[in-house]
């Protein structure tokens, strides 16, 4: 019996498969604790640096989460280094306005 491998169509990317989620929810929850308010949550401040960290500085565990969640590393860095840079420009002016 010959093998083959089938053609991917649009349906198998209408409902990502359970792995897929996962991963996603991977990568979503750690740019969600990246683009935290440091001075809002200053008990979490070190998590929200190892966040930033991660995507300002990637390893092979940031590459392998992107490609298993099925997007590209060098897009992701992109955007999240502009939601970072956004968000330490807010940090930073309330710091300012504090004088913290």
């Amino acid at each position: 019996m010959a093998s083959y491998q089938r053609l991917r169509t649009s349906d198998d990317y209408a409902r990502p498969d359970p792995e897929l989620k996962l991963w996603r929810a991977v990568l979503g929850l750690a740019a969600d604790d990246a683009t935290k308010d440091k001075y809002k949550f200053s008990e979490g401040r070190n998590m929200i640096d190892q966040a930033r960290s991660w995507f300002l500085q990637p390893t092979s565990n940031f590459i392998t989460v992107c490609y298993y969640a099925g997007y590209d590393p060098g897009y992701i860095k992109y955007k999240m280094t502009k939601a970072i840079e956004k968000q330490e420009e807010k940090e930073n002016g309330k710091k300012n306005m504090w004088g913290v």
